[in-house]
């Protein structure tokens, strides 16, 4: 009751107060089946056959490992990352769709990757994870562990993106996300997914991203993830994997399709368009 004898108005709850900020990532940025058909095609184009154990580094919730074991019965994963929350959160959400086959094919390891010695044919850091490497000593280091630990016939592969709309302070773009599923929209409204680029600086190549959810009660999940990263270049990536003892490196960049708009297709190239902004994947032969 309030002091004048009232009862109290209830706060009606935001449709941001009852959001899953992971499945809203998920939905918005993470396409685990695409990213398993990409490891796959980048394998069979390096060794000639299909994979079967994967390490995927900077995991968090891990749902690339998940779609790993999915797609067979001889298939491992191990998914590694220090953050115990998104860990806790796949444990919770993402393990329970699994058989219990698959369940038990995927191991999760709560370190540091650059103390991670598992072994595996493929080892993925999505999502521009490595960025969190700073100094140059830093990835040459993780580089070197993860050549350590590749199988014989092994594979790195990383996303990467770049252009000059990267090089600037408070970009911000958004969009509407398009591929909810049923059971997403039980969970989670109609939202907007924000990219903040708050600041880059040209003399260290730091950079501070934010990503912010939008509903449209007016509500947000503002920061829902930070990312404070370094901006490499593609050259010091190569030139760093060669050092690591990368046997080959090969770039597949993001074609076009006939309207010049990214097609969501890539294939190897030694040359890629200077757009404001660009995709590729960076994939290591040991």
């Amino acid at each position: 009751m309030s002091k004048q004898g009232k009862p109290a108005k209830k706060t009606k709850a935001t449709m941001a107060a009852g959001a899953d900020k992971y499945a809203l990532y998920r939905l918005s940025v993470q396409d685990p089946e695409h990213e398993v058909s990409m490891f796959l095609r980048f394998y069979k184009d390096a060794y000639g056959r299909l994979p079967t154990s994967l390490r995927e580094d900077f995991c968090a919730a891990f749902a690339v490992c998940c779609e790993w074991v999915r797609r067979g019965s001889d298939r491992t994963a191990v998914g590694v990352d220090l953050d115990s929350e998104p860990l806790a959160y796949g444990r919770a959400h993402y393990l329970p769709t699994l058989t219990p086959d698959q369940r038990a094919r995927v191991r999760l390891l709560q370190q540091d990757v650059l103390q991670t010695r598992e072994r595996a044919e493929v080892v993925a850091a999505q999502n521009y994870s490595f960025f969190l490497f700073k100094q140059r000593a830093q990835l040459l280091a993780y580089f070197k562990s993860v050549h350590r630990s590749l199988a014989d016939e092994g594979l790195l592969v990383f996303d990467m993106m770049g252009g000059s709309a990267m090089y600037a302070n408070d970009v911000v773009e958004g969009r509407q996300v398009a591929r909810p599923t049923p059971a997403d929209k039980q969970n989670n409204p109609p939202f907007r997914y924000v990219w903040h680029q708050e600041r880059y600086n040209p003399i260290t190549a730091d950079a501070l991203f934010h990503i912010h959810f939008r509903f449209p009660d007016g509500s947000a999940i503002d920061n829902a993830f930070t990312y404070d990263w370094r901006l490499w270049t593609l050259p010091e990536l190569l030139e760093l994997l060669e050092e690591a003892g990368f046997s080959a490196r090969h770039i597949y960049w993001e074609t076009t399709d006939q309207d010049g708009n990214p097609s969501g297709n890539y294939r190897r190239a030694t040359e890629g368009r200077p757009d404001p902004a660009w995709l590729c994947y960076v994939v290591a032969q040991k």
